[in-house]
């Protein structure tokens, strides 16, 4: 066996650990929470009173934070809102732009993330407003979303995060529209 510890050999092998430093930062990296994933898909939207059927539109989502990749997984006011209209299109509930008898908006107040583990146990907290065309307000409510994503489901801790942030949204969505289903 030779011990090769010319230039050329040591910029190769330099290169080599670089890349292979580099590939492991950026496996690390937060990456924001995916619409897709936060929303709800249900096959049906029985149980809705019927003034609720194609008569809703998200007029706003604030408290979202954009992800610093350096950082932690969050949650954008652009991907909530993109998850929210996809669960009410789900449930034949989102109104076409232009008729919407019923507008809601969300203020996303935070999520409760854990700073390591091999489980994640997200809680989001969201304050959900329904105001009819006239701007009166039809349902107020401050609902928590817990999910927990385990090592199973993400071995890569920043993965499992994202994967507990959306979880956290869709069942905050879910809790919103059993709401729905009870409104006058």
């Amino acid at each position: 066996m030779t011990n090769d510890s010319s230039p050329a050999s040591v910029a190769s092998l330099a290169r080599h650990a670089a890349t292979g430093i580099a590939l492991l930062l950026l496996a690390a990296c937060a990456t924001p929470a995916e619409p897709e994933r936060m929303a709800v898909t249900q096959a049906s939207g029985a149980g809705f009173p019927a003034k609720l059927q194609h008569a809703m539109c998200v007029r706003k989502v604030t408290g979202g934070e954009a992800t610093n990749p350096l950082w932690v997984s969050e949650v954008d006011d652009a991907g909530f809102t993109e998850a929210l209209s996809n669960s009410l299109d789900s449930v034949g509930l989102l109104g076409a732009q232009g008729s919407c008898r019923y507008f809601i908006d969300v203020d996303l107040l935070g999520l409760a993330q854990p700073t390591f583990g091999f489980t994640f146990e997200v809680t989001s907290h969201a304050n959900y407003k329904v105001y009819d065309a006239a701007g009166k307000s039809v349902l107020l409510a401050t609902i928590a979303g817990a999910y927990t994503a385990d090592f199973a489901e993400a071995p890569l801790g920043s993965m499992r995060l994202k994967r507990a942030n959306e979880g956290a949204i869709r069942a905050s969505i879910t809790q919103f529209l059993d709401r729905l289903r009870t409104m006058k």
